[in-house]
């Protein structure tokens, strides 16, 4: 039973990413009088603040799984298959519907649409390669030092708006521009070590 713990780990990160995405779409929509696809936010507005609550509880949760679910894994020698293939999947679903949330939430401009779309395209294409390859190699495209470096700037960057979001609700005197500034490099930068890390992988790939 305790040998399921990583997996489950992982599983609850996936489910995670979802569920707080939704609630933070909530919360921020209500309080700010913002519908969603078309849908009236409004009667959820006096539930805004535990809604953001538990976003940022559920966050918290899934990148700590992150951290956990590997170290168990080979701690318990329980390090499996479906282990070495959800994680990675976890971490991609996680940063879709979290970056998903902030670019919404800041709007979509250029400037934001194109890393994202670059990082979630790239994220995509990655997946497909690991499912095509699960009947060749115990693990499928082994997350590299790069890959894991990547998603921890990823994990950074999405996190910073809950930062910003805390000081403001505390009264600390913190310009806006600063962090819109420092979220968005957070996010090209973000965008340029995905599209590096999976050009190490195409590029042996291609020349094979």
């Amino acid at each position: 039973m305790l040998r399921q713990l990583p997996n489950a780990l992982t599983v609850f990160r996936i489910a995670a990413a979802p569920a707080g995405a939704v609630m933070m779409i909530l919360s921020y929509g209500s309080a700010e009088g913002r519908p969603f696809a078309g849908f009236d936010l409004s009667p959820f507005r006096h539930e805004a603040g535990a809604l953001a609550i538990a976003a940022l509880a559920l966050f918290v949760a899934a990148a700590v799984t992150d951290l956990l679910d590997g170290w168990l894994a080979r701690a318990l020698g329980a390090v499996s298959r479906a282990g070495a293939l959800l994680d990675p999947i976890a971490d991609k679903v996680f940063v879709a519907f979290w970056l998903f949330v902030w670019v919404w939430i800041i709007g979509p401009a250029p400037l934001v649409v194109v890393p994202a779309a670059a990082i979630i395209s790239r994220d995509i294409m990655m997946t497909v390669l690991r499912l095509q390859r699960l009947d060749q190699e115990i693990v499928p495209i082994p997350v590299s030092f790069d890959a894991k470096m990547k998603t921890l700037i990823e994990f950074l960057m999405l996190a910073l708006p809950f930062v910003a979001g805390f000081l403001a609700a505390n009264g600390t005197a913190a310009t806006d521009w600063f962090f819109i500034e420092a979220w968005l490099s957070l996010l090209w930068f973000s965008a340029a070590l995905s599209l590096y890390t999976a050009a190490r992988y195409l590029w042996p790939r291609k020349a094979a």
